[in-house]
């Protein structure tokens, strides 16, 4: 298999794996046998990702793509089937591919129909290698849209108890805000084809060979922006995502906050920031102020939640803004440390979602108030759970610490008072992350909680952990890795973004 094939097997993998796994179900509908098929399927794209990741080119010049197809699709309309990788979408390729096994090893102790259920998480990993791939503008559309319909399920069909409420918030929210960036897209293809003379929807052609009016690109910004937004979340547009956390199964939150939310941190640097770069630097001031109020309004509304899973998804809501905050500073280190947060946090969300799906199976609750004195009884999930709670909160040694890091050192060199009352918001973390840790985990257990006999982590729940807690704390020592990846291919953004200011 050449390096030219190798995406496109990876692409379409999870794709046929879903298909074995609901026709394999239906004919054997044995719980075993169908989780031993979707984890075996769910490993495949992991394999062929490692591989390419042994063949990535980590020399190659800025802008370059690697394992690039491009094909004529649709000539009438110049739609293409083009894909390829760089430094910016390998990471949360790598970060899909890992979270999918673990995701379904993670989902053993789930007993309603597993066959539906192990498709769908399939699927969703199929769309978001699509939206992490596709370079033509009507592919990364179609794989776009295609994420929300599993996720839709998911929510709707394992979900808690108001999971229709928020299912049908989720799809709502998202799908709207994806009809008014198709609309940006449709002005950025329009435009091009006056300039091409025929119509392209080939992002490369037009970054390459098209130059959008300044007016323009002024408009079509805050279209792109919304729709962007509202997947990252970025307050005020954040309102459907505690409510699909809290209702969602184990398994679909990992996803949403692990994967599902750097959709919008990674369309606005590939698409918003790197075609419309004038318009980056005409709004980025007030793409800093949002990213402020995110971090800060999302980190007090975490230290206001009962409900650990809310807690979480706030927590989420203000370490986005952290994104926001440093790819608006358009400084390098900055710019190169909110690329390296979505990588970050979506390793860390994944484990603290995990412990409190771990912990509501095993106890019953998610109530911080309803528990207290955890460690004594399930020590082992409490290990990790502080482990990933002091990851969150930027602890120095594991990787939640070097993205806040570059963004902090980067913005204090471009606006001082911005980035003074962005750090309020690590100081509220903290508060939030200790406090949820000493009312939950330590103390005396309650009567009713040893009464509960609730057991420890099992080895399908265990696994998992630990293999996102390696990732973590080896990354945090040694980040270069991927630091170098980022920095690799987001250099000639920002050399477009510095010729502009």
């Amino acid at each position: 298999m050449n390096g030219l094939n190798l995406l496109n097997v990876l692409l379409f993998l999870p794709l046929l794996g879903a298909a074995a796994v609901f026709i394999g179900g239906t004919l054997n509908k044995k719980p075993a046998f169908v989780k031993a098929l979707a984890l075996l399927v769910s490993l495949l794209p992991l394999l062929v990702n490692l591989l390419m990741l042994v063949k990535y080119d980590s020399l190659l010049p800025a802008g370059e793509f690697q394992f690039l197809t491009l094909q004529d699709w649709i000539s009438s309309l110049g739609i293409t089937y083009t894909v390829g990788l760089d430094g910016l979408s390998m990471p949360l390729i790598f970060l899909t591919s890992l979270l999918t096994p673990l995701v379904v090893l993670l989902s053993f102790d789930e007993h309603k129909d597993l066959r539906t259920y192990f498709t769908l998480l399939l699927l969703l990993e199929c769309g978001l290698f699509g939206v992490f791939a596709a370079l033509d503008f009507f592919l990364f559309y179609l794989f776009w849209e295609l994420v929300l319909i599993p996720m839709y399920f998911l929510i709707l069909g394992w979900g808690g108890p108001r999971r229709r409420y928020a299912a049908i918030k989720f799809f709502i929210y998202t799908h709207v805000a994806s009809l008014i960036m198709l609309v940006g897209i449709f002005a950025i293809v329009f435009s091009a084809a006056s300039q091409l003379g025929q119509m392209s929807f080939n992002i490369l052609t037009i970054s390459e060979y098209v130059k959008l009016p300044l007016n323009l690109q002024y408009l079509i910004f805050p279209a792109l922006f919304f729709g962007f937004a509202v997947k990252i979340p970025t307050v005020p547009f954040h309102t459907w995502l505690p409510d699909a956390h809290v209702e969602a199964p184990t398994g679909g939150s990992v996803f949403l906050a692990a994967v599902m939310l750097k959709m919008g941190g990674y369309g606005l640097v590939r698409i918003a920031f790197a075609l419309l770069p004038e318009a980056a630097v005409h709004y980025a001031l007030p793409m800093a102020i949002l990213g402020i109020i995110s971090m800060l309004y999302g980190a007090v509304l975490a230290l206001a939640q009962d409900d650990l899973k809310k807690m979480i998804a706030y927590s989420s809501v203000s370490h986005m803004g952290l994104l926001l905050f440093g790819l608006a500073m358009l400084q390098e280190r900055a710019f190169n440390g909110a690329v390296l947060q979505m990588f970050a946090h979506g390793l860390i969300s994944a484990m603290l979602f995990m412990v409190c799906g771990i912990l509501q199976h095993s106890v019953g609750t998610r109530r911080i108030g309803d528990l207290g004195g955890v460690a004594s009884v399930l020590p082992r999930l409490s290990a990790l759970t502080v482990f990933a709670f002091f990851a969150s909160v930027g602890l120095p040694g594991l990787l939640g610490f070097i993205p806040e890091l570059q963004v902090f050192l980067g913005a204090f060199s471009v606006n001082k008072l911005l980035t003074v009352i962005a750090m309020l918001s690590m100081i509220v973390t903290a508060a939030y992350y200790l406090w949820a840790l000493e009312r939950a985990y330590f103390g005396q257990p309650s009567t009713d909680l040893i009464e509960k006999k609730p057991h420890d982590l099992q080895w399908f729940q265990t696994v998992p952990l630990l293999v996102l807690g390696l990732l973590v704390l080896l990354l945090g020592v040694c980040p270069a890795p991927v630091t170098d990846m980022i920095a690799q291919s987001t250099g000639y953004i920002i050399d477009l973004l510095g010729g502009v200011s």
